[in-house]
């Protein structure tokens, strides 16, 4: 018969941590395991198998390693376990490890499918989940379902169990609404001496009595241990020795997950709230002294500072004012609306500062709760001086701009009304000497006359005998207008019209007169066709 610590791991364990980093290597390669890593790594490797063979009832691997933990240095064929030997240790002879010592009452059907092994077995040791404030672990309603990784990567396995709940656990599912049945899993590698996140594979599908379960399966992309607990409570019935059928099929994994249900208490979010209260806090006092400290530092310039009174999570105004110990700032946070956030996707950061904050790390501020006390809730943030002392903000919402940056009370007294000059009237007043074509200047005199022009000064009343023109400047420098382009004048030697001004140049074509001068071809289509030309008169 074997020993009672025949396939115990813990023993060869304590072996394992005295070999040197040789012989963990030797130990690896023998065990076609992966021989890089710092040597805690390989150690770990080492363990993770030992557990391995225990869990299979793997008589003669466990034997092997066995082996050579304790003789690395010798070959491990020539002490491997005879065929006899190993008849000497029955599956029923194996003590079963202490965390299936528990009293089940679920028990495994036959089926078509893989089936997990039996509770009272030696099947895979649960894993070690990490603790949350949300959710404690009581005991395990299930076997571990043990989820290989598939054959070929595009096949889908089974496993499925029946679970008989106790009269015990029926009747506390039943009546406290605080005992919940959840769904629990990980993956590799698990080792037994850390504790593991929450994790299920890529593709999964549960069923418990014929009804899926629908629920998230995913936490946060590329954010380990923001994945949660599955509450199946409703989907079991709370009959004792009632048989419920779970099935778990999955696909498209590359690494071993192991499932359980187990049998939880659930804490809200307001006891955990209450919990902070009556818990450690951070005194009034000490938050002055760390303000005085800095303060006082010669390197650093300490001036005022606002400090919100609303939440950055939730823009409220927060009620129970608190931070995490290894926060340096004071702003706080409301620890309601934090916990919630928290119950949803688990990432216990810091919302001020992004540091790791913990469930056991948070703690009340007083200093922030005195002030929360002390001013009305219509106060939305105060100012903090260096020395610990703090006032209320300026209130007071300035005075709405218009979009030129005036203010709407400069009021209308300088406001300035222009109205429409009589253009028209005093062009038509306006007597010109020069013919038809000159008496409009070019639009270049225009533009340059009307910009240089002074403006009258505005006023309410305007005499009917004014009259301002814009085609005249204030200069009187400038030079004359010329005269239009492309434009050609015919007349007479003996016209009355004199030279006009700016045409000094032109020369004046008659029909063969004027010295003779040849009409020559032009390419400008615009200019004035040949024909004959008729006698300008002045207008009168």
């Amino acid at each position: 018969m074997a020993s009672a610590g025949a396939l115990n791991p813990d023993i060869v364990s304590a072996k394992v941590k005295t070999l040197m980093n040789n012989q963990l290597k030797t130990i690896l390669k023998k065990e076609s395991l992966p021989v890089s890593g710092a040597k805690a790594a390989m150690q770990t490797r080492i363990i993770n198998k030992l557990y391995s063979y225990g869990n299979n009832n793997d008589i003669e691997g466990f034997s092997r390693l066995r082996s050579l933990v304790n003789n690395p240095d010798l070959d491990p064929i020539r002490r491997s376990p005879s065929p006899s030997a190993a008849r000497t240790y029955p599956n029923n002879s194996v003590p079963t490890p202490n965390h299936y010592q528990h009293s089940f009452s679920s028990s495994i059907r036959p089926g078509s499918h893989n089936m997990a092994p039996s509770i009272n077995g030696t099947g895979p040791r649960p894993p070690q989940f990490k603790a949350s404030p949300f959710y404690s672990i009581l005991e395990p309603l299930s076997p571990v379902l043990d989820c290989k990784v598939p054959a070929r990567e595009q096949t889908r396995d089974t496993v499925n169990l029946i679970i008989n709940l106790r009269a015990d656990i029926a009747e506390r599912l039943s009546e406290d609404g605080s005992t919940r049945a959840m769904i629990y899993s990980a993956s590799e590698p698990m080792s037994p001496f850390s504790k593991v996140d929450i994790e299920f594979p890529y593709q999964l599908e549960i069923k418990i009595n014929q009804d899926e379960v629908k629920a998230n399966f995913r936490g946060l992309k590329n954010k380990p241990g923001t994945t949660r607990p599955v509450d199946v409570t409703t989907m079991l019935r709370p009959k004792p020795g009632y048989d419920n059928h779970m099935i778990v099929t999955y696909a498209l994994t590359k690494k071993r997950f192991l499932i359980v249900v187990n049998l939880v208490k659930r804490h809200p979010v307001e006891e955990l709230v209450a919990k902070l209260k009556s818990g450690k806090t951070i005194a009034k006092e000490q938050v002055v002294r760390e303000m005085i400290s800095r303060s006082e530092d010669t390197e650093i310039v300490a001036t005022s500072s606002i400090m919100s009174l609303k939440c950055p999570l939730s823009t409220l105004r927060i009620d129970v004012p608190c931070r995490s110990s290894v926060c340096s700032h004071n702003q706080c946070f409301d620890a309601s609306s934090f916990l919630q956030l928290q119950e949803q996707a688990p990432t216990w950061t810091c919302p001020v500062c992004n540091k790791a904050a913990a469930y056991e790390h948070l703690q009340v501020d007083q200093y922030v709760a005195d002030i929360l006390k002390s001013t009305p809730k219509s106060v939305d943030q105060v100012t903090i001086e260096p020395n610990g002392t703090w006032s209320q903000t300026a209130g007071g919402a300035p005075s709405p701009r218009t979009s030129n940056g005036r203010t709407s009370s400069d009021g209308e007294e300088d406001l300035v009304e222009i109205r429409d000059l009589p253009r028209l009237a005093s062009v038509k007043t306006e007597v010109s000497r020069e013919p038809g074509l000159m008496r409009t200047p070019p639009i270049s005199s225009r533009e340059h006359s009307t910009s240089s022009a002074p403006l009258p000064p505005p006023s309410n009343k305007r005499s009917a005998g004014q009259v301002v023109d814009l085609t005249l400047s204030s200069d009187e420098d400038d030079d004359p207008p010329r005269g239009p382009k492309r434009q050609q004048l015919v007349h007479k030697s003996s016209s009355g019209f004199g030279k006009l001004p700016g045409l000094e140049n032109v020369p004046l074509r008659t029909n063969g007169e004027n010295g003779g001068v040849p009409r020559q071809p032009s390419s400008n289509p615009f200019t004035t066709p040949n024909h004959t030309p008729k006698e300008y008169t002045q207008p009168r």
